[in-house]
């Protein structure tokens, strides 16, 4: 659908953007054997919660996502050797390294500069979506000092948020790892 037909339809690009992030990372989480719960719970910075399925040491290993869907020169900026980062509202940054009984990951989509309407293309028998998905983990940023209103969220270009990402994570926290 063109730009034009999206406004007709009252959907600004950064809504197409985010609902695209959520199908991706539901596919994501099928392909590693796991399922979303309740996506788009956007409460207390957490948008979905992912949820591992089969036998496992523990019961219901998961963990909490917070999403967000940008291209570079947006939110996003890219940095030198491939790395990213982005800016957070300091209560958004805070509330992501509080202390939780569920660990939590940072999830960036970034899109590639000036992308309004993301795109799907063929790769031989496989869709590939513009874009990369990279995660963070907001148990390791450092804490704010007093009154600094924002938070910046370095994204390494080796921290791909993938199926195997997921699964490796579902696997360590089902069997009792994790904090």
């Amino acid at each position: 659908m063109s730009k034009e037909g999206l406004r007709r339809l009252g959907l600004p690009e950064s809504a197409l953007k985010e609902r695209v992030s959520y199908l991706t990372l539901g596919l994501l989480a099928t392909g590693a054997g796991c399922f979303l719960s309740d996506p788009q719970l956007d409460y207390e910075c957490l948008d979905v919660t992912i949820l591992g399925s089969g036998p496992h040491q523990r019961r219901r290993p998961r963990f909490d996502v917070q999403i967000k869907a940008s291209s570079v020169g947006g939110a996003v900026r890219a940095l030198a050797g491939g790395d990213f980062a982005i800016s957070l509202p300091r209560d958004q940054y805070e509330n992501l390294r509080a202390p939780a009984f569920v660990p939590i990951k940072f999830v960036a989509h970034i899109f590639p500069r000036g992308t309004d309407i993301p795109q799907v293309m063929t790769d031989g028998d496989r869709m590939v979506l513009d874009g990369i998905m990279l995660r963070s983990d907001p148990h390791d940023w450092r804490p704010l000092p007093s009154g600094q209103e924002s938070g910046t969220v370095h994204l390494r270009r080796e921290d791909v948020f993938d199926s195997e990402y997921i699964q490796s994570e579902i696997k360590i926290l089902g069997d009792g790892g994790g904090r």
